[in-house]
């Protein structure tokens, strides 16, 4: 599975990245959702882990973006 981690926080994707390899899971990350955005045209992702407060775009502004390119499931992550 690969996953694309849409997250400003470098900790907390550290902390997912971690995890989700542990159980052999690709993962590629993008602190900021322009570059998630490009990412997406780049990949075939299974799964996103969308940060609800990013820089320059609200994580709500990328959803519609995102389903603008691909209809794979997304979770939100939230502080």
């Amino acid at each position: 599975m690969k996953i694309l981690i849409i997250e400003d926080d470098p900790e907390l994707a550290l902390i997912l990245t971690n995890y989700l390899t542990k159980y052999d899971m690709e993962v590629i990350g993008a602190e900021d959702p322009y570059i998630g955005l490009s990412l997406l045209t780049q990949h075939d992702f299974d799964l996103i882990i969308l940060d609800l407060t990013l820089p320059g775009m609200d994580g709500l502004e990328v959803i519609p973006k995102i389903r603008e390119i691909t209809n794979i499931p997304i979770i939100i992550s939230s502080a």
